[in-house]
């Protein structure tokens, strides 16, 4: 039985929570004073920082779950200009809570699945395709911290394109750049509604990552192989 993944001459992956773990840190017990104070932070008290940070959070993730906002995404910087909390902030202080609330959204890559990465990249070409709210540079320092920069032809940041999925526009940005037909390229994600719908509508094979083992409701649209962690996707079988 041939790979799975040799009947398409693409992979595209979804990044937090397909390859990226220990992303996200929003809620209760976040110390962002620490992170605010790492950062050399001084005017504002630990109260202060918290109430932004958490009402920043929550502002974005309102827009993140409205249609209308799904071509149409403002930045964090955005957010923070137009926050109840923040807007009498000065210029130097909404930088640095920016640059705390990235700290938090950010996360790891761990060696197993740096080297499925390799895996893969071994027989197809790379690209990403990833909704993040902060800009490119934490995540960058990431995967050349991890050793696998190197092994991607595309990077398509959400934050870059002021647009999150499923807006189609990042996964065609995707399609344009490698110029094959969508039925040849195959899409790794976590997320039924975010990752594997707008894949399949576009005519993409889509894998999904049931990392947390929730089930698929009736009206997610059905991938083409599940597995449960990325390092299962090299060998996995058609069928499987």
């Amino acid at each position: 039985m041939p790979r799975f993944i040799d009947n398409y001459r693409v992979i595209l992956l979804d990044m937090g929570h397909t390859f990226l773990f220990e992303c996200d840190r929003f809620g209760p017990g976040q110390d962002y004073f620490a992170t605010y104070r790492a950062l050399d932070g001084t005017a504002l008290d630990p109260a202060r920082v918290t109430i932004v940070i958490e009402s920043l959070f929550n502002d974005i993730l309102t827009d993140q779950r409205d249609p209308a906002c799904y071509d149409d995404f403002r930045t964090v910087a955005d957010h923070l200009r137009d926050n109840d909390q923040a807007r009498d902030l000065p210029a130097r202080e909404l930088t640095l809570l920016e640059a705390v609330f990235a700290r938090h959204e950010a996360g790891t890559i761990a060696s197993r699945h740096a080297q499925a990465l390799h895996a893969l990249r071994a027989t197809h070409p790379l690209g990403v395709i990833s909704n993040i709210w902060s800009s490119r540079d934490l995540y960058l320092e990431e995967l050349a911290r991890a050793g696998v920069r190197d092994l991607f032809d595309l990077l398509v940041w959400s934050s870059d394109h002021r647009c999150i999925k499923p807006s189609p526009r990042l996964f065609q940005v995707a399609l344009d750049h490698f110029g094959v037909p969508p039925r040849e390229v195959v899409y790794v994600g976590d997320n039924p509604r975010r990752d594997i719908a707008p894949a399949k509508r576009l005519g993409m094979g889509a894998v999904w990552v049931r990392n947390d083992h929730r089930p698929l409701s009736p009206d997610h649209a059905a991938p083409d192989l599940v597995i449960d962690h990325l390092a299962e996707l090299p060998d996995a079988r058609s069928g499987a």
